[in-house]
């Protein structure tokens, strides 16, 4: 770039002479006699150096440095008076006015050039300052516009600290706010108290030397929203060197209960072909025991053995029983379907129902529609099962809470009528949560009055063929909210 040089002095003689001098240096140079013309040349010049003098009819030079400066603060200027005071000299070089100072007349003018030179580079560097200054003002800008507008969390760590440098909105729209610097990562993704998150995968993201790896994908259910995301974690260098961690993160619960829909909806599909194939052999089997037992009593002269033989035929008829629970969960009988009001089908199901337990249940408002397309009979067995789990997950004790509302499901754009069940009881373990349809699987206790397993089977059978769906969400000695959502009749 050219190096322009304005100077700025009110005795012509020492203007011409300057001028010649800085020409034949090589400067390219701008002469003025005042300060306000200096002002009018500044802007159509461009110097990138000025050489004033401080005192000069109209505007001093300590008034042209204070209107330079509004108008550019990298440029530099150079003081050359004889009659400067003290405090003027002090102001004009202050608050990054002035660059240099020389009394007149110069004794030593190479001192002069190479001040000058140094000036130029200077307002070199101060301009590259203030160009990658303002590229990183837009590269910033650019990625807080990308980040702020993704539909992902996202957040920035550092690696030894685990402080968080970066989050965007979403992150803080699932997880709160927090404290630039000082708030820990652990502290919003998990729990206050406890310490870096036991899941955290910083070790997997550098060598035995701190540099980063290639980037670690996994799936998790945060434990604190419950919510299930497909994360990418990657080591990267910050802008001030260190190696932190960025990671990024889809919620794809929604997708994930899909998926999940889908395999179980296979599974019960396999299931139902086998537990058909089971009943129909020990429905034959059992007909062929109980004939045999009937007619050794029959031929029994024994009356000390007519106990054996009853208690034999009861254990038969509660095989068969058992025998039609799976052909049940087997057809899949199709649900004969009407209009039915969930509101009315609750109240007078839960005043001819006792499971043992106490259960409250306050009516929604009689101005909210709960018309369901349903089988009326199949939807008290499903709510039947249900409130027979949660009264057992508390040994017949505590209370029950049901609930029942409207709910828009944005994900398959459709309402749903949704009764929540919810106990205090032993709840269910987040490793068995995906077992707990499926047929014989249990977590009561094994006694005398344990079930057959297969009374959420069942019920997660009859809701997928009116068309909805069973969420279940629990903590483990805490207890359990069932979720059965039903689509709404259409108006």
């Amino acid at each position: 770039m050219e190096n322009k040089l304005l100077i700025v002095d009110d005795d012509t003689d020492v203007l011409e002479s300057m001028s010649n001098l800085l020409q034949d240096e090589g400067f390219t140079v701008k002469a003025v006699t005042c300060a306000e013309d200096a002002l009018k040349e500044f802007a159509d010049f461009e110097p990138s150096v000025i050489i004033t003098d401080m005192l000069m009819p109209g505007m001093s030079g300590l008034e042209l440095i204070r209107e330079i400066r509004k108008i550019n603060t990298h440029v530099q200027i150079i003081i050359i008076t004889g009659y400067a005071t003290i405090q003027n000299v002090s102001e004009a070089m202050s608050d990054n006015g002035g660059f240099a100072y020389f009394q007149k007349p110069i004794m030593d003018f190479g001192i002069l050039f190479a001040s000058i030179r140094q000036a130029f580079e200077k307002e070199r560097l101060l301009r590259e300052s203030y160009y990658w200054e303002d590229r990183l003002k837009t590269a910033n800008a650019r990625f807080e516009t990308i980040f702020e507008n993704m539909d992902a969390v996202i957040y920035v760590a550092d690696m030894d600290t685990y402080e968080l440098i970066y989050a965007n909105s979403k992150f803080k729209t699932l997880f709160g706010d927090y404290n630039d610097g000082t708030t820990k990562c652990w502290e919003i993704l998990n729990n206050p108290d406890d310490g870096p998150c036991p899941f955290c995968t910083n070790s997997k993201l550098v060598d035995n030397q701190g540099k980063p790896l290639s980037p670690y994908t996994w799936e998790f259910d945060n434990p604190k929203i419950k919510r299930r995301f497909s994360i990418k974690d990657q080591a990267v260098y910050w802008h001030d060197g260190r190696v932190v961690k960025l990671e990024t993160a889809m919620d794809i619960t929604q997708y994930y209960k899909l998926s999940r829909e889908l395999e179980k909806s296979k599974r019960f599909k396999a299931i139902g072909v086998l537990a058909g194939g089971i009943a129909h052999d020990l429905n034959n089997t059992l007909a062929a025991i109980l004939g045999n037992v009937n007619l050794a009593q029959l031929i029994s002269s024994d009356a000390a053995s007519d106990e054996y033989f009853v208690a034999a035929e009861n254990g038969i008829m509660q095989a068969k029983t058992l025998s039609g629970k799976l052909l049940a969960l087997a057809r899949g009988d199709n649900p004969i379907k009407s209009k039915v009001d969930m509101r009315e089908l609750l109240i007078n199901f839960l005043k001819e129902t006792s499971s043992g337990s106490e259960v409250i249940f306050t009516p929604p408002d009689e101005t909210i529609n709960f018309d369901i397309d349903a089988d009326y009979d199949q939807i008290r067995t499903v709510l039947s099962n249900i409130l027979v789990n949660a009264s057992e997950s508390m040994d017949m004790k505590g209370t029950i809470n049901v609930d029942l509302k409207r709910h828009n499901n944005t994900m398959k754009n459709a309402e749903y009528i949704v009764t929540s069940i919810r106990d205090k009881g032993r709840g269910i373990a987040a490793t068995d949560i995906e077992k707990v349809f499926d047929p014989y699987f249990s977590t009561k206790f094994h006694g005398q009055e344990k079930g057959t397993g297969l009374g959420l089977s069942i019920a997660y059978s009859i809701i997928k063929k009116h068309g909805g769906h069973i969420d279940i969400d629990s903590i483990e000695g805490e207890g359990t909210r069932v979720d059965v959502s039903i689509p709404a009749l259409s108006f």
